[in-house]
């Protein structure tokens, strides 16, 4: 009888201590922009020179609450591909420009209103970026970074002050729909890759266990 009570006990508690263990992940897409530091990147081709400076983004993140409204949170970030033009009279060059960070924060949230809250992160970004010749017809010059089949020197990695702001709607005690604006600070270095400056905003869905 008592481990019959027992038993009964530990299936009925299940589902709240699953509720209550602070575990959360989340994930969605979002607009990324760069803002390029333009006189990185003239000297790789000839002819007059053009960049995008916005693509789709994609988010991955995990935390764990251990207060009500403070929890630690890792993310994972894919922030775009941009194309970098050149045009010499008909005669074309395009570098892809990509970036991507891993990021570890404190996070914080604010209930406002039934179901609402404001969060915000504050933590460190690592970041890489990678530039990659793509399309050239005699318009290129010579890369400024070496690149071969086995090695490739024309990426880098950065160490930034990360942050974000975002508002959250709870559905349910399970889940909710995030939007949120994170910033990444300056990706790249100047001889390497050419640098940017890179945020992003997001829409995403988050899953508590």
């Amino acid at each position: 009888m008592k481990r019959t009570l027992l038993l009964a006990l530990l299936l009925a508690a299940g589902p709240a201590l699953a509720q209550n263990s602070g575990w959360y992940i989340g994930g969605g897409l979002g607009s990324t922009k760069a803002d390029f530091v333009r006189g990185d990147f003239t000297g790789l081709a000839t002819g007059t020179y053009s960049a995008d400076d916005d693509d789709i983004g994609t988010r991955f993140f995990g935390g764990y609450r251990f207060a009500p409204n403070l929890a630690v949170e890792g993310g994972l970030a894919f922030l775009g591909s941009y194309k970098h033009r050149f045009n010499n009279g008909g005669n074309v060059a395009v570098y892809n420009y990509d970036a991507s960070a891993l990021t570890i924060a404190l996070a914080a949230n604010l209930p406002v209103a039934t179901g609402f809250s404001l969060n915000g992160r504050v933590g460190v970004a690592f970041t890489a970026s990678e530039l990659r010749l793509r399309r050239d017809n005699g318009t290129a010059t010579v890369p400024f970074c070496p690149d071969s089949w086995w090695y490739s020197d024309c990426s880098s990695q950065s160490t930034n002050l990360y942050w974000g702001l975002g508002v959250q709607f709870d559905v349910s005690r399970r889940w909710g729909i995030r939007v949120d604006y994170d910033n990444y600070g300056e990706v790249g270095e100047e001889f390497e890759t050419g640098r940017a400056d890179i945020d992003q905003v997001s829409v995403n869905f988050l899953w508590r266990f």
